[in-house]
């Protein structure tokens, strides 16, 4: 049996973002998480109605996950410089986060990341099959996420929980 709760949604461009946890009663093992979604997909008009409602409507959704969400990967298993990607995915008011190539070597040179470390970026970006969310030496970025990024994983670190 799981109890999810709810703790933040957000609309971007009828891309639905949720924020919630995920609670087995059994183990009381919490997973914390956001899913994405349409607005379509909640079955009530997201502009016209309330914010009680479409909670309500998006709880129906999530229950029927039944527990998924314990299968995805851990942010605490990530490597440092993913675990920035993430972070700062999670942060960005556009769904959206990049390093140029100037910017990258700020980076480098503040100590904070070494071509190690995008080197295991990049294993990581095969093992969790990140392909479609995660670019890397593109011809205007060193790095570029997209908002989906933040869906794929289970934030398990002991902080407070993000509010957009």
């Amino acid at each position: 049996m799981y109890n999810y709760e709810i703790i933040n949604f957000w609309n971007d461009q009828d891309d639905l973002y949720v924020q919630y946890i995920v609670e087995d009663t059994t183990t009381n093992e919490k997973v914390n998480t956001i899913g994405y979604y349409n607005t379509a997909d909640i079955e009530c008009d997201y502009n016209m109605s309330s914010y009680e409602t479409i909670q309500k409507h998006l709880l129906d959704i999530l229950e029927k996950n039944n527990g998924v969400e314990f299968n995805i990967p851990k942010v605490s298993e990530l490597s440092s410089l993913l675990k920035y990607v993430y972070d700062s995915i999670c942060e960005s008011e556009s769904n959206m986060f990049y390093v140029d190539y100037d910017e990258w070597e700020e980076l480098k040179d503040s100590d904070e990341f070494t071509e190690e470390d995008f080197n295991i970026l990049k294993k990581e970006i095969k093992k969790y099959n990140l392909e479609d969310v995660i670019s890397i030496d593109d011809k205007e970025y060193k790095i570029c996420a997209y908002g989906m990024l933040q869906t794929l994983f289970n934030d398990d670190r002991e902080k407070d929980n993000f509010i957009r």
